[in-house]
């Protein structure tokens, strides 16, 4: 395996990358060859050669360099069939979380592929062991000799001007694969902090609030009858949702920007008051930078009003920290999974939302003083598995959802406090074959008021930053037409 000589096999690999990144999805239309093509050579040689210097072995390094890119591509593309996005730099963020949390992800991965990731691990540490056994000492020294120059052109690369602003699928095509991957977390490591909107009164404390103030993030909730589901197979009615629409103030669907997933960017956006727009290559993961965020979020407008705080969420604080990040930001008190008396089952593994429902109700029924809540549910997160289809399991689990609303609604009719109830859901569900974005991505949202003012509901689409307003007292809708 040393006996090739260290430049052809670099050859070779940026040859063997080229082909790879040909593969990556989605597909522009007239891919360009500067510099995809550059970017892709110079990043094939930083990773050549860092195999090399570990390894000793030229061609061994040029299959590591190619499997790397091979894999990262192939990994892209499961993530676009699935959840209509390719492979962004925040995702190598959590992968903390696949080893924590790895039902959350693994049953997005097809069998055959965890086994060839598998087979493929164990060749590499068997065959990195019997090259660094053989090696000469000069193939060390070639590698470094090899990466160190391709590490100082990546140092130099002009970034910013590559790219100004994310537009993820084009600069696919534009950077390739593995090179936009490197540009855009180079451009989020240059982006500064964002600055508040002076205009809309960002340090402004909520106006005009009731005793109660609940926010309920909804996992996966959606209506069916926007899946597009196919016509053979029922759609559940969902009572309390259609109680929820007919007793709102406002109601209708929020804008919400991922697919199947990224339940942060959406809680990003409602507790900040940011769309995706405004954050740039922030975005892709906004809980990474929140503590840098100027704009005060919803917990920290609601104490300087004098309102007690608490974060409910049945799982593990420790995702996405939110047991750091959700205390940072104002929140007074912090429950999750251990806070529950619950044992899981394999149809239903996660805390029921009726369980969230009954903690919210006797929460608001014991507090003296006014008091902002802010729940995310869990129950109906993937994956759907059980006897019955994937998505009959994911309807299940959406009519539990549907009940959690009718439940709190129920309790806030009947609590004789002045309340408003704010229900979404985060995004709707990823079923391969059986949803699609093509439908769409927006999720139900709706306004409560308690004691109700019998005024009609007023149906609008709006945007997270838009409910955050909302909800803060200055709302920022449209007149109805």
């Amino acid at each position: 395996m040393n006996s090739c000589h260290p430049l052809f096999s670099l050859a070779a690999t940026i040859g063997g990358n080229f082909l790879m990144e040909a593969m990556a999805r989605p597909r522009g239309k007239s891919p360009a060859l500067y510099p995809a093509r550059v970017l892709s050579a110079i990043l094939s040689t930083v990773f050549y050669g860092f195999f090399l210097m570990v390894s000793g072995s030229p061609v061994f390094a040029a299959i590591l360099a190619v499997g790397l890119v091979a894999a990262t591509v192939c990994g892209s593309n499961l993530k676009f069939a699935v959840l209509d996005e390719p492979l962004v730099f925040s995702d190598f963020f959590v992968i903390k979380n696949f080893f924590r949390h790895p039902r959350f992800y693994i049953f997005a991965v097809p069998v055959p592929v965890r086994v060839a990731a598998v087979l493929a691990t164990a060749g590499i540490l068997a065959g990195l062991g019997h090259a660094v056994w053989r090696a000469p000492p000069v193939c060390h020294v070639w590698g470094a000799c090899i990466m160190l120059p391709a590490l100082a052109c990546l140092i130099v690369l002009p970034a910013r001007r590559l790219a100004p602003m994310p537009r993820l699928a084009p600069d696919i095509a534009r950077l390739g694969m593995t090179g936009s991957l490197f540009v855009y977390w180079r451009r989020w490591r240059q982006q500064v902090p964002p600055t508040p909107h002076l205009t809309r009164q960002a340090s402004g404390q909520p106006a005009g609030q009731p005793d109660l103030v609940v926010v309920l993030q909804c996992e996966s909730f959606a209506d069916p009858c926007t899946l597009g589901l196919p016509p053979e197979i029922p759609v559940p009615p969902l009572p309390g949702l259609a109680r929820a629409r007919a007793m709102a103030t406002q109601y209708g669907m929020l804008e919400v920007s991922g697919f199947g997933a990224y339940t942060n960017r959406t809680e990003y956006g409602v507790l900040f008051g940011r769309n995706a727009d405004e954050l740039a290559f922030d975005q892709f993961d906004p809980f990474l930078t929140a503590d840098r965020e100027t704009k005060p979020a919803l917990p920290d407008l609601f104490r300087k009003a004098g309102f007690e705080t608490l974060y409910i969420h049945p799982y593990d604080l420790g995702f996405y920290n939110r047991d750091v990040m959700m205390r940072k930001i104002g929140f007074d008190t912090l429950q999750g999974q251990t806070d529950f008396t619950y044992t899981p089952t394999e149809k239903a593994p996660y805390i029921p939302d009726s369980y969230l429902a009954q903690r919210i109700l006797e929460t608001l029924e014991t507090a003296h003083a006014p008091l902002f809540v802010y729940a995310v549910s869990i129950e109906n997160h993937g994956p759907w598995q059980g006897e019955t289809h994937p998505v009959g399991h994911y309807l299940h689990h959406l009519r539990n959802s549907d009940s959690m609303i009718d439940q709190l609604l129920s309790g806030l009719e009947h609590g004789g406090r002045t309340a408003r109830f704010v229900f979404f859901g985060d995004h709707r569900p990823s079923i391969p074959g059986m949803t699609s974005p093509a439908a769409g991505r927006s999720t139900p949202y709706a306004v409560l008021d308690f004691p109700r003012t019998g005024q009609e509901p007023v149906e609008e689409t709006i945007s997270a930053r838009q409910l955050h307003d909302i909800i803060t007292g200055r709302p920022t809708r449209l007149p109805p037409t």
